[in-house]
């Protein structure tokens, strides 16, 4: 059995020892060793050169993670603006990322090695299957390709096995919540296994319209993943993955009034019916595996993937006579193919590959707006229908200088060329044309580029490992959707680029009962991508949004992520990030001083997030099991936008969460009772202010909520 093979056994088998402690036994005297994929083959945490969060399915279980958003304060650098499902989701790590959910992403989102476009229908991942999050801090356009300037976040889910597993749960707990989720795995046969995984939500509504006098921002989503898996022989493995969701929430999350004689959190004035929301999303992937000998792998992923959002009905501003209301449909349908090659030799391992991905978006939006001095309502009609093509060629390996030494270098080569069209019209109530403003058809861009890496490891010891990385990332720009004028619908941007220096340390300490990693970090932004109003483009002065290639800008920080076997049963984590940013250079196309952002910190980049938590596992006298966990979380004030602007400014954020858990000494029942925001804070986010429209709105997080559950093991 070669060196490889032993190693990859010995961390599943320390893998399983960790699944143990996540599924309620009794804990060990230290810290379970982490197996991840984030170099696209099995490694040990600790030994990868890279900075990464892994969130395993014991922790989010006991936390309650459902959404993107839930990382925050979980994984050190995390940030998520917008909180709820049938919310566009754009991630940013380090700073970098949360821009428009509309245009290509900083932060790349994986269901396993399938990738995720745009901020639509990315957010919800509720399946009873995930094994584990991963999320990678830095550039990683060299397996994952353009857009994970800022990182990557990777959904690892359990794929079938002969072993025969089955459980389901039942929950309810207050706003009228109700929750059902399962899981299910086994053999067919000596070939074939099969799983199927499936999460049901509902609630009333984490909100009220005061002119209705009814709960609004309610939760109503169903989600599932089924898997069948061939092994007809050692070394050939070929899985088919289906998922599917659908999303049924009100889109009640951003209308609460500010400027309103009653304004309270959480409650609407709007006399609008409850906010339409539609959402149907979905996909399916097959991964075939081989084994060529020699240490080689071939492997093949080809994937498709849809969302239509039909309708989404939003009212802006949450007063009783509505000043921006928007009805829009969204659709995307995604084609990826990659056809990968391993190596996993002991003096030079490494990983190539061609990818390519088709992306199709289609965006209609018709908006109504009233600003208050106005004698009618505007109504208008925007159109967008794009069509991306990326093709990739790529390779990554590490070899070893030394016995303790490694060196890495990879590159990707990629193309990207975007094709659609825009147009803008005046319309009536009812939505029909009554005067075009602009058509843009046959619109075209192409960007091409080499994306390279290199990084130098060392391990000190048995315990102690250190790393130094360079690397860089681009996201692209492209075409502006929902354009309002000509020129702001031709305008094509460059892609946004970000050049990494990272430097790290993964240490395990006092025979294994302490864990701590830690990573410097430098980003450098070009062309950095922004939304701006009253621009110029081609010397004449637009004054709709929109987004250009704005300046440059850097930021910097220490992630540091702890934990600690304080006790044999009691295990204490903390996950902390400083970050510090400045933007170096900004168009200012109108000149004012309200126009200069030079020096200013980045948009959504928190000078500190912080997480920590404290796990405990008691057993009792007749063979059952009390296990307690408490977490907190802690934001410092963040900028929502580049002018970085107090009225809009994010306040700090503290919340208290914590579960408690008793398993049946059969280990066949559990009963948990778990709650978020154990505090009870409320936290205006998002903030909007439009003097013209009356507009004074903003989203909040979600309230106190309590959870009661049991679920049962077969």
């Amino acid at each position: 059995m070669s060196r490889a093979r032993r190693s990859l056994n010995h961390s599943l088998l320390l893998t399983a020892c960790a699944c143990g402690w996540a599924h309620g036994q009794e804990g060990t005297a230290t810290i379970p060793e982490v197996v991840v994929s984030a170099e696209r083959s099995a490694t040990l945490e600790r030994t990868t050169p890279v900075s990464i969060g892994v969130v395993g399915r014991g922790e989010i279980e006991r936390k309650g993670i459902a959404d993107l958003h839930d990382l925050v304060g979980v994984v050190a650098g995390v940030a998520v603006p917008n909180g709820f499902s049938n919310m566009p989701q754009a991630v940013a790590i380090r700073g970098i990322g949360a821009s428009n959910a509309a245009m290509s992403q900083a932060v790349g989102i994986y269901i396993d090695d399938v990738p995720l476009l745009r901020g639509y229908a990315t957010g919800l991942w509720d399946l009873p299957d995930i094994e584990r999050i991963e999320v990678l801090r830095g550039p990683q356009g060299t397996l994952y390709g353009q857009n994970s300037t800022g990182g990557a976040v990777r959904f690892v889910t359990r794929d079938p096995s002969a072993d025969t597993a089955a459980w389901l749960a039942a929950g309810a707990g207050n706003v009228g919540t109700l929750e059902a989720r399962g899981y299910v795995n086994g053999a067919l046969n000596d070939e074939w296994s099969a799983s199927l995984a499936f999460s049901r939500r509902t609630n009333d509504g984490f909100s009220y319209n005061a002119t209705r006098h009814t709960r609004v921002n309610n939760l109503d989503v169903a989600q599932f993943q089924t898997k069948l898996r061939y092994a007809p022989r050692p070394g050939l493995e070929a899985i088919l993955a289906v998922d599917g969701a659908e999303d049924r929430s009100d889109s009640n999350t951003t209308d609460y009034p500010l400027n309103h004689p009653d304004a309270a959190p959480r409650v609407t004035f709007t006399d609008a019916p409850r906010g339409a929301f539609r959402r149907d999303a979905g996909g399916a992937s097959l991964r075939v595996a081989a084994d060529l000998g020699r240490g080689l792998t071939l492997r093949s992923i080809s994937a498709v993937r849809r969302y239509r959002d039909d309708p989404t009905v939003v009212d802006y501003g949450g007063l009783e006579v509505q000043r921006f209301g928007i009805s829009q449909r969204v659709s995307q349908t995604a084609v990826s193919q990659e056809v990968q090659l391993q190596s996993s030799g002991d003096r030079f391992a490494w990983t190539s590959g061609v990818m390519f991905v088709h992306d199709r978006f289609d965006f209609d939006r018709l908006s109504a707006v009233t600003p208050p001095t106005a004698p009618a309502t505007a109504y208008s009609q925007a159109l967008t229908h794009l069509e991306t093509d990326d093709a990739g060629i790529y390779g990554q390996g590490r070899y070893r200088l030394a016995q303790d030494t490694g060196l890495t270098v990879g590159a990707r080569a990629y193309r990207t060329r975007q094709t659609g069209s825009n147009g803008f019209w005046r319309t009536d109530a009812q939505g029909r044309r009554t005067n075009q403003v602009y058509l843009a058809p046959d619109l075209e861009t192409s960007s091409s580029g080499v994306l390279p890496r290199l990084g130098i490891d060392r391990q000190f010891g048995a315990h102690t490992f250190v790393y130094a990385n360079v690397a860089q990332g681009a996201k692209f720009g492209g075409f502006n959707r929902a354009a309002e004028s000509l020129l702001s619908a031709r305008l094509a941007t460059k892609p946004e680029k970000v050049r990494t220096w990272e430097t790290g340390a993964k240490l395990r300490l006092a025979g294994g009962k302490v864990t701590a990693n830690a990573a410097l970090f430098y980003n450098d932004y070009r062309d950095y991508l922004a939304s701006l109003t009253g621009t110029r483009i081609n010397g004449v002065q637009v004054n709709d949004a929109v987004m250009i290639n704005a300046g440059k800008a850097h930021s910097y920080g220490l992630d540091l992520e702890l934990a600690a076997q304080i006790a044999v049963r009691t295990r204490w984590t903390l996950a902390v990030e400083a970050l510090g940013s400045r933007i170096d250079e900004f168009a200012n196309p109108t000149g004012t001083a309200s126009g200069a952002v030079v020096g200013h910190r980045l948009p959504n980049a928190a000078p500190l997030s912080a997480g920590t938590s404290i796990d405990h596992r008691q057993p009792l006298g007749n063979g059952s099991t009390l296990a307690l966990e408490l977490s907190a979380i802690y934001l410092r004030p963040q900028f929502l936008d580049v002018a970085n602007s107090t009225l809009t400014r994010v306040p700090a954020q503290g919340y208290l969460n914590g579960d408690l858990s008793w398993r049946a000494p059969d280990r066949h029942w559990t009963v948990s009772l778990r709650g978020k925001n154990l505090a009870g804070k409320s936290y205006a986010l998002l903030r909007q202010v439009v003097p013209a429209l009356g507009l004074d709105a903003s989203y909040y997080n979600p309230p106190r909520t309590i959870l009661l559950t049991v679920r049962h093991d077969w």
